[in-house]
């Protein structure tokens, strides 16, 4: 049996002022639907980033364009996509 190998994107998010609680609050509500592994607020120019793991690149589409767009008060988003990961336990 093939074995589907898993890519990693991280999505940073921008919202809009004062609206960052309910921006938090329906990006863990995509958690459902999505293949969202993390969500994090942050300090600096950026007010979220989500951690998504994806085995098609349909996933990650489907989650910038039919999740993330949809969602009132994001004004702005940049996608990374890892080439390769490390993770420690």
């Amino acid at each position: 049996m093939h074995q589907e190998e898993e890519y990693g994107a991280y999505v940073l998010i921008k919202a809009e002022s004062g609206k960052d609680l309910d921006v938090f609050a329906k990006i863990r509500d995509l958690q459902h639907k999505y293949p969202i592994r993390e969500v994090a607020a942050l300090y600096g120019d950026y007010d979220f980033l989500v951690k998504i793991e994806m085995t098609k690149a349909d996933d990650l589409e489907n989650f910038v364009f039919d999740g993330l767009r949809s969602i009132e008060g994001i004004i702005g988003t940049q996608t990374l996509i890892s080439a390769r990961t490390l993770k420690f336990k």
